[in-house]
């Protein structure tokens, strides 16, 4: 069974945006190792779920940081890890699309996200991520379709903006790892209800 995984940067006080989802807080600073690490990750997975708005926007991104020659060769390291990702783009409405290596998923309701996880996951392949839209990743946590959460945290706080988690989520550290640059990562897998940490 494939595994689901979110990956979600964030600032030390839990916000993966700020309120206007400004992202200027990101540490600029150039770390050969971290950029190793993602790209690492990211090409563990031969697909992920995408927010459809967001994976609007990330597509062409990547895409141009692949093709453009000045770009760092860690940028374009993890363009084409995203690239190459399958991208299920989720939507709850049908909406067109026309991004190589790409499909429109839409689950007009929780079950049918749920099912449509559920029938992916069973399906030959790699872990499948999920590297971009705070709602859909917000709704995942929500119901419970992560198999592992992976945060880098920058060590900065910006006091307030948009967080993934709403409630109380009882997580089990299984890794953790500072990078040079500052940014830790933190691997946690999700805690049952009245379960015990698998790890330490």
């Amino acid at each position: 069974m494939r595994r689901v995984f979110l990956y979600l940067t964030m600032t030390m006080d839990g916000y993966v945006a700020g309120p206007d989802n400004e992202l200027d807080w990101m540490i600029s600073a150039p770390d050969a190792e971290l950029t190793d690490d993602i790209v690492a990750l990211l090409s563990g997975a031969d697909a992920g779920f995408i927010g459809y708005p967001t994976g609007v926007g990330m597509r062409p991104y990547w895409a141009g940081v692949l093709a453009d020659a000045m770009a760092s060769k860690g940028s374009r390291a993890i363009a084409q890890a995203i690239t190459d990702m399958h991208a299920y783009l989720v939507s709850d409405r049908d909406v067109e699309q026309t991004f190589d290596n790409a499909e429109v998923l839409v689950v007009r309701t929780d079950d049918d996200l749920v099912e449509a996880v559920k029938r992916i996951k069973a399906q030959p392949g790699r872990d499948i991520g999920v590297p971009g839209g705070v709602r859909t990743a917000r709704t995942f946590v929500r119901l419970g379709l992560v198999d592992e959460f992976v945060f880098l945290v920058h060590p900065v706080a910006i006091g307030g903006g948009k967080r993934v988690f709403a409630g109380r989520t009882p997580l089990d550290l299984i890794d953790a790892k500072r990078y040079p640059s500052g940014v830790v990562r933190l691997r946690y897998r999700p805690m049952p209800p009245g379960g015990v940490p698998t790890s330490g």
